[in-house]
C-alpha cells in the first residue's frame, strides 16, 4: 500500500460523512415546520379556548389542552362544542 492512500481514505471518509449529514439536516426541515405550525396551533387554540369560550370555564388547564391537542390533530369535526 502506497503511503498516499491513507490521507485519500480520510479525505473520501470526511466528505461522505459531511454529504450525510447536510443531507439529513435538509430532510428535516418538513418535519420542524409541521411541529412549528402544529405548536402554533396548539397555542392560539388554547388561548381561544381561555377567551372565546365561556361555558369551559370550570375547565383546569390540563382539560383545555387536552381539546386542544384533539383539535390541532383534527379529531373535533363539529364546531360547536357540547359540554353534557
Amino acid at each position: 500500500m502506497s503511503p498516499h492512500k491513507s490521507p485519500n481514505i480520510i479525505k473520501y471518509c470526511v466528505i461522505t460523512s459531511t454529504a450525510a449529514i447536510v443531507l439529513i439536516a435538509i430532510s428535516l426541515i418538513p418535519v420542524s415546520r409541521k411541529a412549528t405550525y402544529w405548536n402554533r396551533c396548539l397555542h392560539r387554540t388554547v388561548s381561544w379556548i381561555n377567551n372565546k369560550e365561556k361555558d369551559l370555564k370550570g375547565w383546569d388547564k390540563q382539560s383545555k389542552e387536552s381539546l386542544a391537542v384533539a383539535v390541532c390533530n383534527g379529531a373535533v369535526y363539529e364546531p360547536a362544542i357540547k359540554t353534557k
